[in-house]
């Protein structure tokens, strides 16, 4: 990751408008889903304003946003009695996702002409490249949240949207899983984090956990799939 650590830093600068609004959007999402389902926990607790963007950061899901370009945010509080029915309980959870992938076509659909005349993943000279950094920056960040978070590990969305699909069904295995793998949910993260530094093993393990979700979603907005520096969850064939 730090071969080249002046590149390294300068992805990471023109990523940090991006991972500014990512975090705060996805968190946001829930929000009013929960709000326009009729909790008025999050606009109770400041959740539904901007005014503090810090609420919705946490500092661990921050560090790996920036070092491994994959993160979270805090969780929103909110009254889960409103969501009673499955159809409640999909969108709280999908919320996040979807307005990660809005904003991702937003600024996805900004960055493609440009990508026309410069490298969307290299910083050239400005004005043009390094509008079109930051503008793909903020559509990376957004699709690369979106994705992690739609991983079927427990306390993100992906891992909520299955258990609220089956937990009726399978009430006692959810109940077993979940205990079982909350236990060690950080350990597998932490384990996930550190193969990153393994040469030709953890460098590919992020991306193709999140090729499913990401590489589909890149493919239609941008006419191709592309990733960040030190992260590509591309399908070799789905390159720009």
């Amino acid at each position: 990751m730090f071969s080249n650590p002046y590149q390294w830093l300068a992805a990471t600068l023109f990523l940090l408008p991006g991972i500014a609004i990512a975090i705060p959007a996805h968190e946001l999402g829930h929000a009013l889903a929960a709000y326009w389902m009729g909790d008025r926990t999050p606009r109770n607790r400041g959740y539904l304003s901007l005014l503090e963007p810090r609420k919705f950061f946490t500092l661990y899901g921050l560090l790996m946003m920036v070092f491994w370009r994959v993160g979270w945010g805090e969780r929103i509080p909110v009254n889960e009695y409103r969501q009673e029915g499955l159809r409640q309980k999909l969108v709280y959870d999908l919320a996040g996702p979807a307005a990660n992938l809005l904003l991702a076509i937003v600024f996805g659909l900004a960055t493609r002409p440009l990508i026309l005349y410069v490298s969307p993943t290299t910083v050239v000279l400005p004005p043009l490249g390094f509008l079109a950094s930051i503008l793909y920056g903020i559509y990376f960040a957004n699709l690369s949240v979106m994705a992690f978070n739609l991983l079927p590990i427990p306390g993100f969305d992906g891992w909520r949207v299955i258990e609220a699909l089956f937990r009726r069904r399978q009430p006692r295995f959810f109940a077993d899983v979940a205990m079982r793998l909350q236990q060690i949910q950080y350990f597998l993260l932490i384990g996930l984090f550190i193969a990153q530094f393994v040469p030709g093993l953890g460098g590919g393990i992020l991306g193709l956990l999140l090729t499913p979700f990401y590489a589909p979603a890149a493919t239609l907005i941008l006419g191709g799939c592309s990733g960040y520096p030190y992260l590509n969850p591309c399908l070799p064939s789905a390159g720009l």
